[in-house]
């Protein structure tokens, strides 16, 4: 399909915004073009425009500077509509998101001269419900509480709300608002908007009477009409969860682009994850009976209800029971768990649960699905009324079946989890991390969660989509991609390239690793010792950032500076991200030291190029916390198979973690500065030296 037409198109394109825009050709850049290219324009379709092909995907590692969005967005743009494919631009921030469609994207449409829409997508959560508004207006505390089942998730009305809700539907009626989030003038706290927008569970779509006028499915519409669509990993992945096409464009009719791709395995398992909090769901189904009387009271005989009440109370009543005798069961774990007094983890070995626990999971899986199957049924009655209602019975009919579509959710996510607790794992497969937290206000959380989803994503994305390009500054270990390979599912035989960055690493930087009296195994020497060192460190530099692997040492580190320094740090849980950086740029733009604290979000995805930060010091060689129950379990299933976790989890995952960090220092050809990393494992360690040689050509000081 890379045809003489389509290859001038992208060369035309990239030569005219280069001239236009003044910018300098790269190669690496050009190679990635050219990548891209021949992966897309490769694929073999059949007579109905099928993929045949295997080798549909395009795995780029580009260093910072390369211009991986001009690169993707020349090559994928002209060879999508060509094909009459979609585009999806898919990011894991907010930040790059609103780079690419208010920045990148009409940069390349005016200067390249190409013609294509876009636009960006977003889940329902973002856009105002008008049938929830419309309850919330009505009255304080209208919206039904059994809609939440967790503590987080349930707001009481408040008089300012009501004072928003009115000033909502005021812009609305002038036109002056578009029922998104992100568009209101100012911070909508999520206690006000959780009651006036949805998901898909409570969602009643084409029987919702207010579903013309709906700014969800107008946003959904106008998303279905464009060339290109930004969008985020995780509305991707719910997509796929739900078949696929349900949000964004069938995967088959699809390329996507996976921006920051290194996050999506992570992604991938949190969408996987399930957990069931015990006392929240007992009070929680105490409040369903109330519910389920109600609705009998108010709609009648619907669903098998009023007559199968008994039932359902009954069903209500064996899930109270079993799930008081699940925390007798899991009671004596709490004095095997790990943590301090507010809570406290324990995590079964191998994922591995006793058979009392699972016989109990089973037992609450079968009744957990008994009573699902009674709120289905009673869901498809209230459906299939509301399409025939007339005027005087459909509000009531409309105000309940968000109700029980989200009881139903409850009850499904709930199955899903007993359903994970009770299945016992293959032997040649790797284990469900299974756990559960205890906390002081007596509550109980299950958790079981995947440790690897490599076979989910190949079956859900990359067998079925059209194409895929998957790129980031961190992807390969010395130009070695094998583990993430491993952990994202893509098949070898895809075209895999690790790009240089265009930078001059060895001059433009140094890398310090100092001596030091201790390294990090002696934590409380080691927290000490970097806390006496910081100052000294970043003096002379107006910008500095200092990257720490833990709260606990950030904030440790904080209480030992000397006051004069302290005044002038900045320190993540202080501010949001976007203030400290804001105030950050301020504090250097004026001529006064400025020193940012920040854990993982602070060491990528942060831009502060030349003055704003010409030193990072990292704490430490940023090692997973080893108490992650999923990584716990992963490294356990790894030495049960005579492997090496460390060699094989650990140090990779610590090494593409400290490239990102030092990633944050050189953002432009033209800065300059100095990493120092206050680890001497780096120095002392034969791992040390791996990841040293991971890095890019840093001038390299070693004590």
């Amino acid at each position: 399909m890379l045809n003489d037409e389509i290859k001038s198109t992208i060369q035309t394109a990239y030569s005219r915004l280069l001239e236009q825009k003044g910018y300098r050709s790269r190669q690496c850049q050009r190679q990635m073009i050219a990548d891209i290219a021949n992966t897309l324009g490769g694929v073999e379709v059949d007579e109905s425009g099928i993929r045949l092909t295997e080798d549909n995907i395009c795995v780029v590692e580009a260093g910072t500077g390369t211009g991986k969005t001009v690169a993707y967005a020349m090559a994928a743009l002209p060879i999508a509509k060509a094909l009459g494919k979609r585009l999806v631009i898919s990011t894991a921030t907010v930040a790059l998101q609103e780079q690419i469609v208010l920045i990148d994207l009409p940069d390349i449409r005016q200067h390249a001269e190409l013609d294509f829409s876009y636009a960006l997508a977003k889940g329902r959560r973002r856009y105002l419900c008008l049938s929830r508004l419309d309850q919330a207006l009505q009255e304080v505390g209208s919206v039904n509480h059994t809609l939440a089942l967790y503590d987080d998730e349930k707001y009481p009305a408040e008089q300012s709300h009501q004072e928003l809700y009115e000033s909502m539907l005021a812009r609305l009626g002038q036109g002056s608002w578009d029922g998104d989030r992100d568009s209101w003038s100012s911070e909508v706290e999520n206690a006000a908007w959780f009651p006036v927008s949805t998901d898909h569970t409570q969602c009643t779509q084409r029987q919702c009477s207010h579903f013309e006028n709906c700014y969800f499915y107008k946003a959904r519409e106008q998303v279905h009409k464009v060339d290109c669509i930004v969008t985020n990993h995780d509305l991707v992945l719910s997509d796929l969860m739900m078949g696929g096409g349900a949000v964004l464009p069938a995967p088959e009719d699809t390329i996507y682009i996976f921006d920051e791709g290194h996050h999506l395995p992570d992604k991938a398992i949190g969408h996987f994850s399930s957990f069931l909090q015990i006392r929240s769901t007992q009070t929680w189904l105490e409040q369903i009976l109330v519910t389920m009387q109600q609705i009998a009271g108010d709609l009648g005989d619907i669903g098998g209800f009023p007559n199968g009440y008994r039932q359902f109370e009954a069903g209500i009543s064996d899930l109270d029971d079993l799930l008081e005798s699940t925390v007798q069961a899991i009671g004596p774990l709490r004095d095997l768990s790990e943590g301090n007094d507010s809570e406290s983890r324990y995590r079964f070995p191998h994922g591995v649960i006793e058979s009392e626990l699972q016989l109990l999971s089973q037992n609450l899986y079968q009744t957990t699905s008994r009573v699902k199957d009674q709120v289905v049924r009673l869901r498809a009655d209230v459906e299939d009324r509301l399409i025939a209602a007339d005027p005087n019975e459909r509000d009531s009919l409309e105000y309940w079946l968000p109700i029980v579509s989200s009881i139903e959710a409850r009850f499904e996510s709930g199955a899903g989890l007993w359903q994970e607790m009770m299945r016992e794992d293959h032997e040649d497969e790797p284990p469900t991390a299974r756990w559960v937290n205890f906390r002081d206000d007596d509550e109980t959380m299950l958790n079981a969660s995947p440790i690897a989803v490599a076979d989910d994503l190949q079956e859900m994305l990359w067998s079925r989509c059209f194409g895929a390009v998957v790129t980031s500054a961190t992807l390969a270990i010395g130009g070695d991609f094998t583990s993430f390979q491993n952990r994202s599912g893509i098949k070898p035989e895809n075209r895999f390239r690790s790009l240089a960055s265009p930078f001059n690493h060895h001059q433009q930087a140094v890398l310090r690793v100092p001596r030091m009296a201790t390294d990090p195994k002696q934590a409380d020497e080691h927290t000490e010792l970097i806390a006496t060192m910081i100052p000294e460190l970043v003096s002379g530099h107006l910008g500095s950032l200092i990257l720490f692997s833990s709260w606990r040492q950030m904030f440790r580190v904080t209480d030992m500076l000397p006051p004069e320094f302290a005044e002038k740090v900045l320190s993540q849980g202080s501010l949001s991200k976007s203030e400290i950086i804001a105030q950050h740029k301020d504090n250097v733009d004026s001529e006064r030291n400025s020193v940012i604290f920040g854990l993982a979000s602070f060491a990528e995805g942060i831009d502060l190029p030349g003055k704003y930060c010409s030193h990072v010091v990292i704490a430490k060689i940023p090692f997973a916390v080893p108490d992650d129950p999923v990584g716990a379990t992963l490294s356990e299933w790894i030495e049960a198979r005579g492997g090496n976790s460390f060699a094989e989890v650990m140090i990779p995952d610590a090494t593409l973690r400290i490239v990102q960090a030092c990633g944050r220092l050189l953002r432009t050809e033209t800065d300059s500065g100095v990493i120092t990393i206050l680890d001497t494992r780096l120095v002392s360690k034969r791992y040390g030296s791996m990841i040293l040689r991971a890095l890019p050509p840093f001038r390299m000081e070693l004590s």
